[in-house]
């Protein structure tokens, strides 16, 4: 797994912002989700966004489409096509088509649904702003938007947080476009209900970021 930094949109009223070591900061991001499924009246749908497929954290996910029996998605910008391969010569758009099958797999094991977007993995960037020129912004958020009007989270749980601990520009961009994203999903002017499905508005957003 790639992660960094896991950064958690969560429904609640009071924004608030924790930075702590990776158990302390965890049990508290984990122990606000719960308070957060517990108390909707509805299935409750929790979308989790990362870069890449490897990016992700199946024991959250398994938690949650296991444990709590919560309808949960993993959103990968990219299919992985500048990842590291150990067991093959596989490389750019075959390595991708792995990827996705790995992903895929993973999903039917600890229950999640996996989502993608049409960012190709072009390897390492500097920066976030690096890694935006070579991926068309508006046209990611637009398909980020898709998933979030179609899936209708409650729960956005982006991997990274746009701060240098995030370790690589695609890192980076993904936290940027993810909140851009997370604030059109209901901007119905932008983003044509005709073409991108009806608005879905997750309520204002609680941080948590936590070193894993």
């Amino acid at each position: 797994m790639r992660g960094r930094t896991s950064l958690v949109f969560a429904l609640a009223l009071l924004p608030l912002v924790v930075r702590s070591e990776r158990l302390p900061a965890q049990n508290r991001g984990v122990a606000q989700l719960r308070r957060l499924v517990n108390g909707l009246t509805v299935t409750p749908r929790v979308l989790i966004i990362g870069a890449h497929p490897d990016d992700d954290d199946p024991q959250l996910i398994a938690w949650l489409a296991r444990g709590r029996m919560v309808e949960t998605g993993y959103l990968s910008l990219t299919r992985g096509e500048a990842g590291d391969n150990f067991i093959g010569n596989e490389g750019g758009v075959a390595l991708g088509a792995i990827r996705t099958q790995e992903s895929l797999a993973a999903r039917s094991i600890d229950g999640g649904i996996s989502f993608f977007t049409r960012a190709f993995d072009f390897g390492a960037a500097k920066n976030g702003e690096m890694a935006l020129k070579r991926w068309p912004r508006d046209s990611l958020v637009a398909d980020i938007v898709t998933v979030i009007r179609s899936f209708r989270p409650h729960v956005l749980v982006a991997v990274f947080s746009d701060t240098l601990s995030d370790g690589d520009g695609q890192h980076q961009a993904m936290a940027i476009v993810a909140r851009e994203a997370y604030d059109a999903a209901s901007d119905t002017v932008r983003f044509n209900p005709a073409r991108y499905g009806p608005a879905w508005a997750p309520a204002s957003s609680v941080t948590v970021m936590v070193t894993v």
